[in-house]
């Protein structure tokens, strides 16, 4: 016989109901929220990025008597002209060489058209016509694509001044809102938290400073190369690869097709393998060995991690992904570090607590009492 109540109540409540699903439809907006804020994200990590890049130059002044203000302004002033003076000595010789290049190019195709193995190439693949119809269509492709172009380029430009401007807010008014931020952590924390917020600066300043270095060693050795081999645009190749170079993987392979090409086309066939295999083999030490070197005694990250974390980033988010991988990475593993050194000595104070206490024999036994006039020791015989 059943004797369930069939009036009885469910045990899950309305209110509970209400509870999770309201606390999942949050969590399904703060989704919906991030995903379509990630550009504003990545750009707030750039322009954090570069501020951490220039806070150091800030701080050198300020020991030098300057206050932060005028320590921020000074660096900006100092990098811009820097900049414009390495502009003005560089840019029109690579400008040059660029314009040299181009004047150069259809002589330069005439003269590869003459080699044996495109000839066969040509009549193997039709290559003649269909880089003719290609450039017949090339002025309709360009003046569809303009508008683009210029939205681009604008574009390109609003960026680079929002960067710049969020990077300088961040070094004026940084420090105020880090400083509110610790107000909302417990008194006995704060030493620890700020520790641990020095840690993460350190290895992203690192990053930045060890791509810096290995960047600028690469466009060096990429111009002294293509000198040493008789190229007459060392410079621009040099120049190409400051900006290619800070793209992972992509940038190297980018700059070995260019400097091949522009090796075969100006120098000759012999020359252009010895370029590719010098420039291969550099890579491949830049690679393997000078980078995660680098970047292993700046932000201390074994070199097998730091492959794993570029090819995530990659994956997760393309070439900007790939660039901003790295420090984040870093400034998280100094969190999991910390973390990790509280677990171990809450571990150890476990440890601790649970030792066995040590074992009690019996007593030894107690003496047996003696009167005040029975004499103590053996009777005498």
């Amino acid at each position: 016989m059943d004797t369930r109540d069939p009036t009885r109540r469910s045990q899950i409540s309305a209110r509970t109901v209400w509870t999770v699903g309201f606390n999942a439809g949050a969590l399904v907006l703060l989704a919906y929220m991030l995903i379509q804020l990630r550009a504003v994200f990545v750009l707030l990590a750039v322009a954090l990025f570069v501020a951490l890049a220039i806070d150091p130059l800030v701080r050198w002044l300020q020991r030098r008597g300057l206050t932060r203000g005028w320590g921020v302004l000074v660096s900006f002033l100092g990098l811009l002209g820097l900049a414009g003076l390495l502009g003005a000595t560089l840019v029109p010789l690579v400008v040059q060489q660029v314009r040299s290049l181009v004047r150069s190019a259809p002589g330069l195709v005439s003269e590869v058209r003459t080699w044996e193995w495109t000839r066969w190439l040509e009549e193997r693949f039709d290559l003649e016509r269909k880089v003719q119809e290609a450039l017949s269509h090339l002025p309709d492709e360009v003046a569809q694509n303009l508008p683009g172009v210029v939205s681009t380029t604008v574009n390109g430009v609003l960026l680079f001044i929002t960067v710049v401007t969020l990077s300088l807010f961040a070094l004026l008014f940084g420090k105020d809102l880090y400083e509110q931020a610790l107000g909302w952590v417990r008194p006995a924390r704060r030493p620890a938290v700020r520790e641990l917020v020095k840690n993460m600066h350190r290895a992203v300043s690192g990053y930045l400073a060890g791509t810096a270095l290995t960047v600028t060693l690469g466009g060096l050795i990429t111009a002294l190369g293509t000198f040493l081999l008789g190229v007459p645009y060392f410079l621009a190749l040099g120049s190409l690869y400051l900006v290619l170079g800070l793209i992972p993987y992509i940038g190297s392979f980018l700059m070995a097709l260019l400097v091949s090409f522009t090796t075969l086309t100006t120098v000759g066939l012999n020359k252009a393998l010895i370029a590719l295999g010098l420039f291969l083999v550099y890579q491949q030490v830049e690679g393997n060995l000078i980078q995660p070197l680098v970047q292993r005694h700046s932000i201390r990250m074994n070199p097998l991690l730091i492959s794993v974390v570029l090819l995530m980033g990659a994956a997760l988010m393309g070439l900007v992904g790939a660039m901003i991988a790295l420090p984040l990475a870093a400034a998280l593993q100094e969190f999991l570090r910390e973390v990790q050194e509280e677990q171990r000595e809450r571990w150890g104070g476990e440890r601790e607590a649970s030792a066995p206490l040590p074992e009690v024999g019996p007593a030894p036994p107690e003496p047996e009492a003696h009167g005040p006039d029975e004499p103590v020791g053996p009777a005498p015989h």
